[in-house]
Parts: C-alpha cells; structure tokens; sequence
C-alpha cells in the first residue's frame, strides 16, 4: 500500500472520512461488461477524506483483441497503443498490490468490478469481490434533484474541476475528488459511516442489478454507458 494511505482495516462503523480507500477507473472495448475487455486501469489513494495524489497506477494492458473504433472515440486508446503493453494477467498483480485491502471507490464502478471479474475469471485468476461504493450511487441520494449523475454534472455541483475525462487515471481523481466532496453532503443526509453508505447504497441497488442483468447496457444510477 502506498506511504499516506497506511490506516486501520475499515469497518462498518469507520467514518467516511476515516476510510483508506483507493479510486479506481478502467477503459474498455465497449459499454457491455459480458463482452468487454480491459485496455487501461487507473487507479490513486484516498486517506483522511483527500485524494492522494502520489503515487498512482496507471498501466495500459492488450486486450489480446483489436479496439473497436467506437471505443477507441471514447477513450482515445488504439491497437497501436497497447502494442507491446502486457496482458491483464501481468496487471492485475501489480494493480492488487496497489490497491492492497482498501475500499475501491469509482464512478459507475459496478461496471468495472464485472469487468474486472470478467477478465479474472478468463485469466483463471482467483477473484474476492471487494467492497466499494459508487460516486454516482452516493451523489444520487446527496442530492436527487441533479439534472443528471455523469461526472461533470456532479463535479460541477460540487465546484470541482476534473482533466482527463476518459482517461482511466483521470476518471479515477475525477472520482476520488468527487468522493471527498461528497462527504460533507452525505453527512447532511445522516450518512457518516462506511456502514451507513453501503446500506444507502443498497436501497438503489435494483437498479443496479437490473443493469447488471443487462450487460450494462442501459442507463441505470450504477450502469456505465460508454466505452470507458
């Protein structure tokens, strides 16, 4: 685990504030979690309610496929770019020991948890859900009344500037910016605890196995609709 991140194992009663988390991001072939296949994983640490800036993970993978164009729009990664990069089985060891045992955090991250577990699964890697929240999930009940629960709209809520959109690095601060900001307004919601967001959580949780059942191919409050 990286050095700023080195907090006591989370339990239900541990704040959100109090969490050593890490934001996750991947980049894909496309928006259906049966089909697609990783082409990058972002991730950076979160530790006492802040994004850890240093270090980061951030590694490009070859889907053993070729990108479609659709996706490559989205995220701007091509076959030529992961010419050369290693396979997901090479990545995911150096991903595990970034992350270590910490709370995954992501937008829509439902979609990279089926993903991921996907991948494992291909790779005959052994998989262990891990436990995570979604930004968008927790922005939904901070405040319903948004126009919409994409990244921009909640970062602009929430007067935070994001760069690198689509880029797994990128979408990852992006998230765990977000997740910082949500704090506050969750807290104003008498949501102060790990235990108390996932419960939250649950309560959206149809729609996110409806989208699951789906392929991920709707748009859900946990659902990912593009190709990263």
């Amino acid at each position: 685990m990286p050095k700023g991140t080195e907090l006591k194992p989370a339990t239900g009663a541990t704040p959100l504030i109090a969490i050593a988390a890490a934001a996750v991001d991947t980049e894909t072939t496309g928006p259906d979690a049966t089909k697609a296949r990783v082409v990058q994983i972002g991730a950076i640490g979160i530790a006492h309610g802040k994004v850890v800036r240093q270090p980061r993970f951030d590694l490009l993978i070859d889907p053993d496929e070729a990108i479609p164009s659709e996706a490559s729009l989205v995220h701007g990664i091509t076959d030529g770019d992961v010419n050369g990069a290693g396979s997901f089985p090479d990545a995911w060891g150096q991903f595990q020991k970034f992350v270590g045992d910490r709370i995954l955090v992501g937008h829509s991250i439902g979609f990279d948890l089926a993903v991921l577990e996907r991948e494992c699964r291909r790779a005959s890697l052994p998989w262990k859900k891990p436990r995570a929240l979604c930004v968008r999930l927790l922005a939904t009940i901070a405040n319903p009344n948004l126009a919409d629960h994409s990244l921009e709209t909640i970062a602009a809520w929430l007067r935070l500037e994001i760069a690198g959109r689509h880029s797994a690095l990128g979408d990852a601060i992006a998230a765990g910016d977000i997740f910082a900001g949500l704090i506050p307004e969750l807290r104003k919601r008498n949501i102060r605890t790990l235990g108390e967001a996932e419960v939250a959580c649950l309560a959206l949780s149809d729609a996110l196995e409806a989208g699951h059942r789906a392929g991920w191919a709707i748009a859900t409050p946990g659902s990912r609709v593009s190709a990263g």
